[in-house]
């Protein structure tokens, strides 16, 4: 099912892969149609960019792409990915994970699309600190558009240009700097988000985590 044997995994600026072909049964089908994306998917706060979660979408997608969304979704996925970039929760799922409070570790995956912009659809940033990793997997290609890794100053490292059926994984961090290029192409960049995340705590005004102390792994 998936190509875990093409992975190249980097250590430098920071812990993150690149798996082409990753699918061994890729078909454009598993993601959504257009008129499926246009009826279903929510206006993200940068305006560019449309998703729509898996608890919300799972119940109305065809039974393969609810197959597919539950693969990603599941704790094998989840424990190969901390396995590949060295994230020390393997097996951890809804289990208790001891803080200065209780919180368990949630998974989630989105389906993703942004549209034209001639700015980057996403500035140099670090995920959120209840991010643990998260994934791309890209269901386009383009000649242009890429995701970005930097360095720790935020200067460019590597670009990394979008492709059909290519993962991209990044373990997080405060030092974890990437952005997302411009999209000048006529479609969606169209993309699966995964990710493994901290939970059961609640959010300030901006958005840091309450009630919990934070570990970065």
């Amino acid at each position: 099912m998936f190509n875990w044997e093409n992975v190249k995994v980097f250590d430098q600026p920071y812990k993150y892969a690149i798996c082409d072909n990753f699918l061994s049964f890729y078909d454009d089908s598993l993601y959504p149609s257009n008129a499926w994306c246009e009826n279903n998917l929510i206006a993200r706060e940068n305006k560019v960019t449309k998703a729509i979660s898996a608890i919300n979408s799972i119940h109305k997608v065809n039974q393969d792409q609810k197959n597919f969304l539950s693969v990603l979704l599941s704790q094998r996925f989840h424990n190969n990915v901390c396995n590949l970039l060295d994230i020390p929760l393997a097996n951890e799922t809804t289990g208790i994970r001891k803080t200065d409070e209780d919180y368990r570790i949630a998974r989630e995956a989105m389906f993703v699309q942004n549209l034209y912009s001639e700015g980057n659809i996403l500035d140099v940033h670090y995920d959120s600190e209840v991010t643990i990793w998260t994934g791309l997997l890209y269901f386009c290609d383009s000649d242009s558009g890429t995701f970005n890794i930097h360095e720790n100053d935020k200067s460019l490292h590597k670009k990394i240009p979008i492709k059909r059926n290519r993962l991209i994984l990044t373990r997080n961090g405060n030092t974890s700097w990437h952005s997302v290029s411009p999209w000048l192409e006529s479609f969606p960049r169209k993309s699966i988000y995964i990710t493994s995340e901290f939970k059961n705590f609640g959010r300030d005004k901006d958005r840091k985590p309450i009630r919990a102390k934070e570990l970065w792994c």
